[in-house]
């Protein structure tokens, strides 16, 4: 068994740390401001990425987003 196939149950824990860890190396290099635009044209790329791709549903991002109230 290979070290990739090890580590396939821990992608989620692995993706997180390096989320962090690029985060945090932006935060100290370029600074707050900079980093959450980096993090909000990231949020919207994904957005856009997902609409271009066909997965997009409004309803579920509406509901998600009013669930508590």
């Amino acid at each position: 068994m290979s070290t990739p196939d090890k580590l396939i149950p821990y992608r989620g824990r692995v993706l997180g740390i390096l989320a962090g860890l690029v985060l945090a190396i932006l935060l100290l290099t370029i600074g707050f401001g900079p980093t959450l635009l980096i993090v909000a044209f990231m949020g919207i790329g994904y957005v856009i990425g997902k609409w271009r791709d066909g997965h997009l549903d409004i309803n579920a991002w509406v509901g998600f987003f009013t669930k508590g109230r």
